[in-house]
Formats: C-alpha cells, structure tokens, sequence
C-alpha cells in the first residue's frame, strides 16, 4: 500500500491562518510549530474562529526568527518569536480542558487586541493538547 500526502498544512497559532509547507519536520509533539500558540480572552479561554470570523484576516509565515503574522485589512504586520519573552505560566480553557501556556509578551497581546477590537493575550502552549484530551 503506497501512501502519497500531496498538502501538508501548519496552524501556529490555533485559529489564526494556515501555513503550507513543501516538506515538515517531526518533533516529539508533531509537526514543528504546529499549534504551538493560541490567543485567549480575559477569562482564559481560548479565542476561535468560530466566535470571532475576524481571525480569519490574519497570514502567517515562518521565518529564521519566528513566525510572521500579517494583518490583511491594515497590512500591518508582527513576529512572533519562536520562544516566549516572558515566563508567567497560566491555565487555559480549550473546550472542556485545562491546558498550561506561558505568555509571550505585552506588546504581541496589544498588537493584536487592537487589529482584533477584542481583549486578549497570546499564550505559547506548554504541553501538547492530547494531554489535555
């Protein structure tokens, strides 16, 4: 049996836009910065398209520094680093799970708060979400 992927898709930061890749590499906790990030509302749950279509006017990419995000209607853009700047650990709501993140920095949390016209934070996850269930 002959196996062939002909798309393979990263989401940096769960909700936000996807990154197609030509080749991917594995790591302990799956594709390498795949759903690494996620943004979270002021009760610490986190943000999805779902709720907020809005999230959908956001391009990513992967840079040598981190990942480039594109705000389309103001064409401003924001590196996200691939390490967060600051180590406050918190708890998450991700459907009915807790998971642990660390937030990555003031100044990416008013970056987007203002393109979103919503409060919110970007957290780095700290485990993988299966152990979340």
């Amino acid at each position: 049996m002959n196996i062939t992927v002909s798309q393979i898709y990263i989401y940096p930061v769960k909700s936000l836009g996807a990154i197609a890749l030509q080749e991917a590499e594995l790591t302990s906790r799956g594709l390498k910065y795949d759903r690494r990030w996620m943004l979270i509302d002021e009760e610490h749950r986190f943000l999805s398209q779902r709720k907020y279509p809005q999230m959908a006017l956001f391009h990513l990419s992967v840079t040598d520094i981190g990942i480039l995000v594109k705000h389309s209607p103001t064409n401003d853009s924001i590196i996200i680093p691939f390490e967060p700047l600051d180590d406050e650990r918190v708890e998450v709501q991700v459907w009915d799970d807790t998971c642990i993140g660390t937030y990555v920095s003031t100044l990416l949390d008013d970056w987007f708060t203002n393109r979103l016209d919503l409060k919110c934070r970007l957290i780095y996850v700290r485990w993988q979400f299966k152990v979340c269930r």
